[in-house]
């Protein structure tokens, strides 16, 4: 028999929360938390009109769950004072009706794009022989013998012959090209670029050059103060091949080198890096505690390989907030660590919010990806040192052209000879005709 009652709607059920840290993360959000001497009201979940006594000295509550298991594990209104304590009480409930936020969109400067890109490699030429005048010369050899090439002229021509993307001998026009213009006072010989490229020497010479060659960027980096981490390869151009007994056929694999390196996220401007075959976590307190020399970390954001509580603890040493996101198998308010439990509030409580400012993490992807499109995804060379040393030229080359840019868009000086004291925040120019000009020396005319 058919009848016209209309079918009633079907209920959208919703299983509660088993998790206690989660129920007392609940019960943060939606509010009524207050503080009574040395204890703390926490109201019930359930919107009743009842309210529970926390006691964190003597870690109880008066709920019936704290009574039935006598504090073990720690009830849900004991892990809500710790997410209201942690996060100081203010934590974000949200909207329902908020609408999705619009995608951002950055505007280009076309005109210092233009100008930064037609003459970058002259200014890259003048920078570079700025930057190498700080090298300080070995002593000569006591057994005397043909007088060698200065180290700076031999660094000069490595980093230039990796910028022109050809091999040591195809290069060598463009380095004589140098050598006519007066940055250097001879061309040096292919087979001596290579030998300097394959010094372990160079290494820690051409790090600190990096490392230099950021500071004059400092004054726009300091107004945002935010940083970011991470890990790419370079590949090789050789192959490591064996014969497989399981599959019966020959295997091969593609080595390639890792760098690791933190940048700012208003120029992309390389600060520390390292080219290292170690894993991405426990490199970042040293290439932080680096950064923090000449720059003025506010925020360092990294991904979730970056997550560890030392981690956690050298970001907070040096002034600056992590954002770093958690792991599906995180331990939560449980751990001992404050900078975790502290960290974890926002994450959880104000995940809006952390997301935010952790979307400027994939600022260090876009200064990878620039320096791979500009300078190669590979490397030349076949020894392992001379490998590390030519994907550090390209992360110097590749600041040279973030500091020819920026002289191009807001008209920084930038004079490598004299010493780079900490960086100010930098007021912005009241219109295009007032920016200072870069301090170059001029090109000999031919």
């Amino acid at each position: 028999m058919e009848t016209n009652a209309a079918e009633p709607l079907p209920i959208e059920h919703r299983p509660l929360p088993t998790s206690r840290e989660e129920r007392g993360k609940q019960i943060a959000t939606q509010g009524g938390i207050r503080q009574i001497g040395s204890r703390y009201v926490v109201p019930s979940q359930s919107g009743a009109a009842s309210s529970y006594l926390v006691d964190i000295v003597e870690a109880s509550c008066s709920c019936p769950d704290h009574e039935l298991h006598r504090g073990k594990p720690h009830c849900k209104h004991y892990e809500a004072v710790l997410f209201w304590l942690v996060w100081e009480g203010t934590v974000s409930t949200g909207s329902q009706d908020a609408q999705p936020a619009k995608r951002k969109s950055y505007r280009q400067s076309w005109p210092a794009y233009n100008a930064a890109q037609t003459t970058e490699k002259e200014h890259i030429e003048l920078l570079l022989k700025s930057l190498c005048t700080s090298i300080e010369e070995p002593a000569p050899k006591p057994q005397g013998g043909r007088p060698s090439i200065p180290l700076r002229d031999k660094i000069f021509a490595a980093v230039m012959k990796v910028y022109t993307t050809f091999s040591g001998r195809r290069a060598s026009t463009d380095i004589r090209g140098c050598a006519e213009r007066g940055h250097i006072e001879d061309a040096p010989h292919y087979n001596s670029i290579f030998r300097c490229l394959e010094s372990a020497d160079t290494t820690s010479l051409l790090t600190r050059l990096i490392e230099e060659s950021a500071a004059p960027l400092a004054e726009i980096e300091n107004l945002v103060g935010q940083f970011a981490q991470d890990s790419t390869g370079f590949s090789t151009t050789s192959y490591e091949r064996w014969f497989s007994v399981k599959h019966q056929r020959v295997a091969s694999t593609h080595p390639w080198v890792k760098c690791h390196l933190m940048c700012g996220t208003a120029t992309n401007v390389v600060t520390s890096v390292k080219v290292s075959g170690e894993a991405d976590c426990p490199l970042l307190p040293d290439l932080l505690k680096k950064t923090a020399q000449r720059f003025k970390v506010r925020e360092v954001s990294g991904d979730k390989a970056y997550l560890s509580k030392d981690n956690l603890e050298a970001i907070d040493d040096v002034g600056a907030v992590p954002f770093i996101p958690f792991k599906r198998n995180s331990v939560g308010m449980a751990s001992k660590s404050v900078h975790w439990r502290k960290m974890w509030a926002h994450f959880t409580l104000k995940s809006e919010d952390f997301l935010a400012h952790y979307h400027r993490r994939s600022n260090v992807e876009s200064t990878m990806w620039m320096i791979k499109s500009k300078f190669g995804g590979a490397v030349r060379s076949k020894l392992p040192t001379a490998q590390v040393n030519e994907v550090l030229c390209k992360v110097l080359l590749h600041n040279l052209s973030c500091i020819t840019h920026a002289v191009a868009e807001f008209g920084i000086e930038v004079d490598f000879a004299k010493p780079t004291p900490a960086a100010q925040p930098m007021q912005a120019p009241a219109s295009t005709t007032e920016r200072p000009k870069l301090t170059l020396v001029p090109m000999p005319e031919e």
